[in-house]
């Protein structure tokens, strides 16, 4: 690879990833975005010198909560999810939250009603990995080999667990579990009075104008917009 780093460079990135993923760590176990067992893993392909960073949190009732880190060559992993170049993605996080884990135990996908997850998507809804007999890679890229007219999801759900998230830096794919748990939330809520409900005509095209998505989310759903926002 071009401008690969330096061994300094590489110990510094390795110090600064970790940070972000002990922020990110403390921020959603705080707000209650992680489950009571903290699951939280995080993968990330470390630039420029094709090794995946492994920072992985004991969680549970750990008196110490400090992160182990590992680094492995990438080559070893063949059917890596982040080789899916169509996701466009460097980091993947494996979680448990409270109201997503819902709809893996459902074996149901996840449509996201809630603006404040949709205006950063262009996907609609996360798909659930019901046979896990199956790499992630491969129900993934099954999906997008077969539905190439929808936006890649950010999110696969684990049947009968947690979920597997993935985007650009642990902190901002860290944000997105922020953001879909928070609407798995609301629409569990919202059940109890008629369930969540499709958005009304031109919010979700607003919403994507407001994030900059709007011409990509476009170019994936077409004739399909009009469907998806009643």
């Amino acid at each position: 690879m071009s401008n690969p780093l330096s061994e300094i460079d590489l110990i510094s990135y390795v110090e600064d990833a970790k940070a972000d993923a002990i922020h990110a760590f403390g921020v959603l176990s705080r707000n209650g975005t992680l489950s009571a067992s903290l699951t939280y893993h995080v993968t990330h392909l470390v630039p420029g010198h094709d090794k995946l960073l492994h920072i992985r949190f004991p969680g549970g009732l750990a008196r110490d909560q400090s992160p182990s880190i590992a680094i492995t060559e990438f080559a070893q992993h063949p059917d890596h999810i982040l080789r899916e170049s169509r996701l466009d993605a460097d980091t993947v996080i494996h979680a448990h939250t409270n109201f997503l884990s819902a709809w893996s135990l459902a074996h149901k996908p996840f449509p996201i009603l809630y603006v404040a997850a949709a205006r950063h998507l262009a996907a609609r809804e996360i798909p659930n990995h019901l046979d896990r007999t199956r790499s992630i890679y491969d129900v993934i890229k099954e999906r997008l080999d077969q539905h190439p007219e929808l936006a890649p999801p950010p999110a696969l759900l684990e049947s009968n667990g947690g979920a597997n998230f993935w985007g650009k830096g642990i902190i901002k794919t860290s944000e997105l579990i922020l953001f879909i748990e928070e609407a798995a939330r609301y629409q569990a809520i919202a059940e109890q009075i008629g369930g969540a409900q499709l958005y009304t005509s031109g919010a979700l095209e607003l919403q994507w104008q407001r994030t900059g998505l709007l011409d990509k989310a476009k170019s994936y759903t077409g004739r399909y917009l009009a469907d998806i926002t009643g």
